[in-house]
């Protein structure tokens, strides 16, 4: 009787190795924000880029723009092109087989996966698969939230009395449940600018 006792208790306990997967769930709780994203971020492939001044950021972006060998971006913001400009950089502001590289904002920056959440409105209302598989998106420190939700909240909040934009994704960041073995075929520049 012993025994059947054990093997049923045995049955409807937990393994050991459930109980660590709650571990490591509690630790990457209490990780901030910002470390949560960037370590997700950098896993998924992505390049994250600091910069504390502008000067840094025109520096990086310079120095992504010669190691990738960029001859034209699609940029649809007007700050952006002006970044752009200053490094002496040929960029248009409409889809074309020639540019390289896409130079966008973002609407969030989510920790919770390390993904990039993107709009009709920073895309300059052009689908994903309109613009070149290569990005570099400029971000801001406040951007940075923990779940899709939130940064979708935050695109409600500050639209207020106006509709959604017409598309929302995200790019790069962890896939919790990849369909395929295929590598990601994007190449993803984070500059986030303190």
């Amino acid at each position: 009787m012993n025994n059947l006792w054990s093997k049923l208790k045995n049955f409807f306990q937990p393994e050991e190795e459930e109980e660590t997967d709650e571990i490591e769930l509690s630790i990457s709780r209490s990780i901030p924000l910002d470390e949560k994203f960037v370590n997700y971020f950098i896993q998924g492939k992505g390049h994250f880029l600091y910069c504390e001044s502008e000067s840094e950021l025109l520096l990086n972006l310079k120095n992504i723009s010669k190691e990738e060998h960029i001859s034209r971006y699609i940029c649809f913001d007007e700050k952006l092109q002006n970044y752009l400009i200053s490094i002496g950089a040929n960029f248009i502001d409409y889809p074309s087989a020639t540019a390289d590289f896409s130079f966008l904002t973002c609407e969030s920056l989510v920790a919770h996966n390390g993904s990039i959440m993107l709009s009709s409105e920073v895309t300059g209302g052009r689908k994903l698969s309109d613009l070149p598989d290569n990005f570099i998106i400029y971000a801001r420190y406040n951007q940075i939230v923990d779940q899709l939700g939130e940064g979708l909240q935050k695109i409600l909040s500050r639209r207020k009395n106006e509709s959604m934009p017409s598309g929302i994704t995200s790019i790069g960041g962890v896939d919790a449940h990849p369909m395929d073995n295929e590598p990601l075929r994007n190449t993803i520049y984070l500059l986030l600018l303190d």
